[in-house]
This record gives C-alpha cells, structure tokens and sequence, in this order.
C-alpha cells in the first residue's frame, strides 16, 4: 500500500530540490558505538547525521524522558531486510530531522511494517517543528500484511520534521527514511520599478552634466 501526499509548503523557503537525497534504511555498522547490528541492538543516534547541517534525534519511547535509543531488527518485518522500531508497551517512537542554523531538511518518504504478518494499526505523524504543525495526521493506518505501508511526500522546514508512530511501536518497524537538506536561500526585498517621473529627472540630470562639460572644454 502506498500512500501519496501533495506538496506541502511547510515551510517552503527553498526547495531543497538539487540536493543529494539520503537514505536511513538501518543496515550496515550503526549500532552499539559503530559496531555490527544483529536483532535487538541499539541504534547510534550519531546515524543519519550530517555534520553541521542536520542532526538526526531518535527515541524509542515518547512518553519516558530523555531519549531512549532506538532498536534494529533483521528480516521479519514484511519485505524489508532491516527496520528501527521502539520499546516494548512504550509510547510510540520519533525520529527528529534537527536542521541547523543555515540550512533546512526535505523528508520525501518512509516504509512503515508489522512484525510476522501481525494486524497492527498505527497513529502516523510528520510535523513541521517550526509551528508542530502536523503535515501528516493519520490517527488509524491499517499495516497491510501482504507487504509494507510507504508514505511519500514532500515535507520541508528550517526548524526540522518529526515522524510519529506508535502507541504499539515494538511490532511496528520503520525503514528507507528519505531526506535531503540543503541551504536556507535567503532572498531580499524585490526591486521597485521606478516611475517615469525618475526616469526623466535622471535623463535631466544627465544632460546637465553633459552641456556643463561641454561649456568647460
């Protein structure tokens, strides 16, 4: 099941079109401090960063303070090979795209997967972190058990994009996160038109130069 959503002018400063688009699909020497990953281990939350431009914050439970690294899981969660999901009866899990001064983040996409073909169902939500506002709000999305639930869209802010799921995040497993990130542009204000009165003040201006140049030649 696939799941399309319109442009979204979260922000909307630039585009963060052109920018390299990343991919967090938890596989390779991520967890336990840049070591291997097998089935239960924890994420580094150094994972997905990119130094100076975005900091990637993720929580295996929403409703315990502080934040509680999220887990890997091998094959087991549909068709996907490896998913980051949360803690056993927690609050749901979060992963924050933090941009950082100068620069915003795209989030275009995400998989989403039970474990073992269980019935699970699931809030889901991206918010904008500049207002919370909320660009995607699914409070009951059915997990298909044929295969994976993907989102796509086109989620853009200078402050940074959460994605939500839960409360049941243990059976529930995230992957192929897409995002970009790339520099705030900036733009002043449009240039005025300036009048024909100014136009013709500045030609009057020019011809009295000119004849004064003349009469002192």
């Amino acid at each position: 099941m696939r799941i399309l959503f319109p442009l979204v002018a979260s922000v909307m400063l630039a585009s963060g079109a052109g920018a390299a688009t990343m991919t967090l699909d938890f596989s390779g020497d991520i967890c336990n401090g840049g070591g291997s990953c097998g089935s239960g281990s924890q994420i580094d939350q150094s994972y997905g960063d990119v130094a100076g431009q975005v900091d990637v914050i993720h929580d295996a439970d929403r409703s315990l303070p502080g934040l509680q690294d999220l887990r890997h899981w091998g094959p087991g969660y549909e068709t996907l090979d490896h998913v980051a999901y949360g803690l056993l009866n927690g609050g749901g899990l979060s992963i924050l795209f933090d941009a950082l001064a100068g620069y915003e983040v795209t989030v275009h996409g995400f998989d989403i997967a039970p474990y073992a073909d269980r019935e699970r169902d699931t809030l889901v939500q991206v918010i904008d972190m500049m207002d919370g506002t909320k660009l995607v709000y699914e409070t009951y999305t059915p997990l298909s058990t044929a295969g994976i639930t993907s989102f796509s869209g086109t989620w853009t802010s200078a402050a940074g994009i959460q994605i939500n799921l839960g409360p049941d995040a243990w059976d529930i497993g995230i992957s192929n996160i897409e995002y970009s990130v790339a520099p705030t542009q900036v733009t002043g204000p449009a240039a005025v038109p300036l009048p024909a009165a100014g136009w013709m003040l500045i030609a009057g201006l020019g011809g009295l130069g000119l004849m004064r140049r003349r009469k002192t030649a």
